[in-house]
């Protein structure tokens, strides 16, 4: 019987099996990845200026409250490629609304567990791989208009003739994302992260997903109407990032035109409410039509996008204290606070404007970010203390666990600013 003979050639990175073989034997080694220790590791604990946490439990539970819906989480949703993409990676499996059933994921949760990996090194000592591995996939995956942004859609086969184009929402994550990741590892690695990401904001974001025009975010690289938005895109805590990212005061020209939105909507349809519709047209803003894009029915109604709105907007307060998002914030709390009885389990998933629920259940979807937004005032505290116990055990699909998961980050000081 033949002695198996392997011998490690640490400068050519080959294995050579001498098993009776001859070259066909020659396999690459597999580099092992560079330890880099975070900077910035789980658990931060921050405690925002006017912003309050979950009183009725210790900053300790919370964290661990934190990395028990995580471990769920990552083994639920986080998947390896399937190998076609050249040098493989990681994605977040979900169906996206609009694709043809067929895709695995979609940049909108791509951004999500970038996201995730960037604020949770420290704890869980593989999150710059499982980062990596998400950026390659967004590499290798571009948008089909516009090269510096990501396809909204990678295909089962993971091949590259069915890329498409973007959904503006991926991109602003997974921009914003990187900006985490230079923080959190620094950009001298084999991934210049700082690089990436103002190659995104300038060439891609910038120049295709926002209008030069009316300075609002558009729905993606493919949208030409100047004044289509949508408000779960809203994301100005995101823009105050990229100003200090890129020195670019067009980001503060965006962010006051979120706010000008917000006003116009609330002042003109959603007095009572404070709620936001999902898309928003018009030089003179207004709730899209039903059947907008023929995505959902009800696109002029507080429904599967806009049920994001209350976290993208309360993290501008909590991390650049900016009082508009405070104002937006408790007049959309004090009407959720009396509408639910004070009761985070009663949220419904979909409201009309004027407040009327859409539906008798509940979804993390939209109860994880209406709690986040609790955080503004002291005066929410047990709603606030009763939502995180409902977050921490809601567990059903990717959408709202994925969100749930953003949101505990939020609520407990675990997602810090990069621009600090």
């Amino acid at each position: 019987m033949k002695k198996l003979l392997t011998i490690i050639f640490t400068s050519s990175l080959f294995t050579l099996s001498c098993n009776g073989g001859g070259p066909d034997n020659l396999k690459p080694i597999v580099e092992e990845p560079v330890i880099t220790d975070p900077i910035r590791p789980f658990p931060q604990n921050k405690n925002f200026t006017l912003c309050i946490k979950p009183n009725h439990q210790s900053q300790d539970q919370l964290n661990n409250d934190v990395i028990d819906y995580y471990k769920y989480w990552k083994l639920k949703y986080v998947k390896a490629s399937n190998g076609v993409t050249p040098g493989g990676g990681y994605y977040l499996a979900m169906k996206g609304t609009g694709g043809d059933g067929n895709e695995i994921t979609t940049s909108e949760a791509h951004g999500y567990g970038m996201i995730v990996f960037a604020l949770m090194a420290g704890y869980d000592k593989d999150a710059k791989q499982f980062f990596d591995g998400f950026f390659n996939m967004f590499d290798k995956h571009r948008s089909t208009t516009n090269p510096h942004l990501m396809s909204w859609v990678i295909h089962k086969t993971e091949k590259v003739s069915y890329d498409q184009g973007s959904a503006t929402d991926g991109d602003l994550d997974i921009a914003y994302a990187l900006l985490l990741a230079d923080k959190q590892w620094g950009s001298d690695g084999k991934i210049n992260y700082l690089s990436h990401a103002k190659e995104m904001i300038n060439k891609g974001i910038k120049l295709d997903e926002m209008s030069s025009q009316t300075k609002r975010v558009l729905l993606g690289d493919w949208d030409t109407n100047q004044y289509s938005t949508r408000s779960s895109d809203w994301m100005a805590g995101h823009f105050r990032a990229f100003n200090k990212a890129t020195n670019d005061k067009f980001w503060l020209d965006a962010i006051d035109v979120v706010y000008e939105l917000i006003e116009s909507i609330t002042a003109n349809y959603s007095s009572t409410t404070g709620l936001m519709p999902d898309f928003i047209v018009g030089s003179t803003p207004k709730p899209a039509p039903e059947y907008y894009l023929n995505e959902f029915k009800e696109t002029d109604e507080y429904n599967w996008n806009a049920c994001r709105y209350p976290w993208r907007i309360t993290s501008d307060f909590a991390h650049n204290n900016n009082q508009e998002a405070r104002k937006a914030m408790l007049k959309l709390l004090d009407f959720i606070v009396e509408k639910s009885n004070g009761d985070p389990k009663k949220i419904k998933a979909g409201y009309y404007l004027n407040g009327d629920p859409l539906n008798s259940y509940s979804d993390a979807a939209f109860t994880a970010p209406l709690v986040t937004a609790a955080i503004v005032d002291t005066k929410y505290q047990d709603f606030l203390n009763k939502g995180w116990d409902e977050i921490v055990q809601m567990r059903s699909s990717y959408f709202g666990d994925t969100i749930g998961m953003l949101n505990l980050l939020m609520i407990s000081g675990n997602w810090w600013n990069p621009s600090e």
